[in-house]
């Protein structure tokens, strides 16, 4: 059924069955219906709905939403430039590495383990070479630089900070 609404303007029948909105609008009976619930879908009667309205509203639903003021839904635009910038960010960290100004992690880390485990045994061995070093030396004295040796290196393995420097005397 056809209802005029204007000098040229036709209006297809106000109650349209769900099925035949969902296969004008290419959605599926249970979309037609949460769309409803929402408001968006106009009812006319069980089952049935006010196309024009319902059209409109659908309508302006999308534009809202790729508008980004669609409430709770995903923001289209901003979720691609989100893609844009982290492939961005992915391409010049591999140009990077590519032009050798960057290393990965996995291909630095054993080396830098070696490395720590290296100063840390130079480290512990001062408090020995200390005593052989300067005769005059008590135990005690050894026992405290070592002491103090063990807490800076505990002190800098557990945190990115710098240990302190205060508070031994």
């Amino acid at each position: 059924m056809s209802v005029t609404c204007g000098a040229n303007e036709t209006a297809i029948a106000e109650g349209v069955s769900a099925k035949t909105l969902a296969v004008l609008l290419d959605m599926q009976e249970r979309t037609i219906r949460q769309y409803a619930r929402k408001g968006i879908f106009v009812r006319a009667g069980r089952g049935q709905y006010l196309l024009t309205p319902s059209v409109r509203n659908y309508v302006r639903e999308l534009r809202e939403t790729a508008a980004g003021r669609g409430g709770n839904e995903l923001d289209a635009v901003d979720e691609n430039a989100r893609l844009r910038i982290a492939q961005r960010e992915n391409m010049e960290l591999r140009n990077a590495i590519l032009k050798g100004q960057s290393i990965p992690k996995d291909a630095i880390a054993p080396a830098w383990a070696r490395v720590m485990r290296t100063i840390r045994t130079n480290m512990l061995a001062i408090p020995n070479r200390a005593r052989f070093r300067l005769q005059h030396l008590t135990a005690q004295d050894v026992e405290t630089l070592d002491e103090i040796i063990r807490d800076q290196l505990e002190a800098a393995a557990a945190t990115d900070t710098p240990p302190p420097t205060e508070g031994y005397r």
